[in-house]
């Protein structure tokens, strides 16, 4: 097998925990696997590249971010500086795994998506059992799911990445079940409406075979979201209602710095919500946004280079208000810039752009596209489309099935000749 899907798969796997800290950054296993690899590819990496817009529009969203923590190091120190350059470590697998594509046959890969998947099944089950321990920041939290992420929201969304990416009958019941134990309300709702978009004929006969079931199994189901999180969820009118309550008696902090003291440690949030019944995550968010919001809009420098990556904390759980709060209105239009040229670019039915509308979608209420875990898989998915190579894209077949399909070929033909699996460029006559 090849090294680089190797690396990956180990990357991929390694438990997210603090080898060596660096302020409220740290070294983790995933970080060293990611040096290896990338030291690997710098001596090794041979194939001609062309990077294509999107690539070239979030290097400059990086780019700008690590100005705005050199603009403010006077304030978060080398912090900022950190965290940019996190970013473009989670990049270099683009440009890796587009250097391994030719070499990589879709078995290989598909094998591999359905390995980590099985070890997350027996991780994930174990750990709901009380067998294998929690990690990361949310040890408290009972009954939600982390496996080897620092928090439910991540796992989430790397599940279903992975579940799209590598679907199997045996496999990937066992995966939806996952992502519902984390409990990840924002994600559910981006991998619907992601699926929804992608597989629109599909999505229709499970929403009949999801109302059969939902009539049959109406009182355990009833009772099991009770007892959920998903039972505390606001309405979005009651949302904005809150947002708007708190909008208006929240103070303009005069440095993140204030802001960390009071309402993250501190316990001074509570004075600006109207209570602490129901869904209390949206209240800490409905204080803490509008606090970020207006005291980055308050400075005109602030305005629009923000005050650095990683300024306000390394949650604002709110990816949206985190790019405003750490890079100011440019940042924020380089960011959304970079969304809007990748959906523009990638096939419909791809694994890469179902990962990024679920992730597009789930960032409006967590730091998705900032995670460790979920931003390597999403450009692994995008190189190996950039790639043309067979796997990136879903075909038709039934999961309860098998079914020979021709896949398409955007670039790479399967070497069906030669009987090997592995993917060879198309010829180009001339």
């Amino acid at each position: 097998m090849n090294v680089y899907l190797i690396l990956f798969a180990l990357y991929v796997l390694a438990p997210k925990i603090d080898l060596y800290t660096i302020g409220s950054a740290a070294i983790r296993p995933e970080d060293i696997i990611s040096a290896v690899t990338f030291v690997i590819y710098l001596l090794s990496a041979r194939r001609k590249f062309s990077v294509p817009a999107y690539a070239k529009a979030y290097l400059t969203f990086i780019g700008f971010g690590l100005i705005s923590a050199v603009i403010n190091i006077a304030e978060s120190g080398a912090v900022g500086i950190v965290y940019g350059i996190r970013l473009a470590q989670y990049m270099t697998w683009f440009f890796i795994m587009y250097e391994a594509a030719p070499r990589l046959s879709t078995r290989a890969l598909r094998w591999t998506c359905l390995i980590i998947c099985a070890v997350f099944i027996v991780w994930g089950f174990g750990e709901y059992a009380g067998v294998i321990p929690r990690i990361g920041k949310f040890t408290g939290a009972s009954q939600r799911l982390t496996i080897n992420t620092s928090g439910p929201f991540e796992t989430s969304a790397m599940l279903a990445m992975l579940a799209y990416a590598a679907p199997a009958f045996w496999l990937t019941p066992f995966m939806i079940v996952l992502i519902f134990l984390t409990q990840a309300r924002i994600t559910l709702l981006g991998v619907l409406v992601s699926f929804a978009a992608a597989r629109p004929g599909r999505t229709m006969a499970l929403g009949f075979a999801g109302a059969l079931v939902a009539t049959v199994a109406a009182q355990p189901l009833y009772t099991a979201i009770s007892k959920s999180r998903l039972s505390q969820s606001e309405t979005p009118l009651a949302m904005g209602g809150l947002l708007s309550y708190t909008w208006q008696r929240v103070p303009v902090v005069p440095r993140p710095a204030y802001y960390r003291e009071r309402f993250l440690q501190g316990s001074q949030i509570f004075r600006y919500m109207p209570n602490t019944r129901g869904d209390l995550s949206f209240k800490y968010r409905a204080v803490r946004w509008p606090i970020i919001i207006r005291s980055t809009a308050a400075r005109w420098l602030q305005f629009f280079i923000g005050w650095g990556p990683g300024a306000w904390s390394n949650a604002v759980d709110g990816y949206y208000v985190r790019v405003f709060g750490e890079t100011g209105l440019i940042g924020i239009a380089l960011f959304a810039g970079w969304i809007i040229v990748a959906l523009r670019t990638l096939k419909q039915r791809s694994i890469g752009k179902f990962s990024l509308v679920m992730l597009v979608i789930a960032a409006f209420f967590i730091d998705i596209f900032s995670s460790s875990k979920v931003m390597p898989i999403l450009w692994v998915f995008l190189a190996l489309e950039h790639a043309g190579h067979p796997f990136a894209f879903r075909s038709a077949r039934p999961l309860f099935r098998r079914m020979r399909r021709l896949l398409p070929t955007f670039g790479a033909v399967p070497d069906a000749v030669s009987g090997s699996s592995a993917v060879r460029p198309a010829h180009r006559p001339g």
